[in-house]
């Protein structure tokens, strides 16, 4: 087992790589003339490699849903493996889907009453 150091260093350099990932699908895509996708792109990427979840069932350390799931799925538990990892990155893809239409609305809403004034 890792100490809680070796999760928080392991984190850094994950999060440091994910910003680079980011950055360049950024780059890539900011010519887009439809800036929704790009925005949805980005935060779905965001939240695929960003959603944190228990290492093992009984650690309280975190680490990538992703790999976690990819880890279960593939070599411990190639049943139901994939589940606990794909569960909480399918909510919060949906939960944050929510937030950006909704703040894409309040957005437009404010946009149209300052035209109008």
């Amino acid at each position: 087992m890792y100490a809680g150091e070796d999760y928080f260093w392991g984190w850094l350099v994950y999060v440091s790589g994910v910003t680079c990932l980011l950055y360049s699908g950024w780059y890539i895509l900011r010519n887009t003339r439809i800036a929704s996708i790009r925005h949805l792109f980005l935060i779905l990427a965001a939240v695929f490699l960003l959603t944190p979840v228990t290492a093992y069932i009984d650690d309280s350390h975190l680490a990538p849903a992703f790999f976690v799931s990819l880890y279960e799925g593939l070599v411990a538990n190639p049943v139901t493996g994939f589940q606990r990892g794909a569960a909480p990155i399918v909510a919060l893809m949906t939960l944050s889907l929510l937030l950006y239409i909704t703040l894409r609305l309040v957005v437009w809403r404010l946009k149209k009453r300052r035209s109008k004034s």
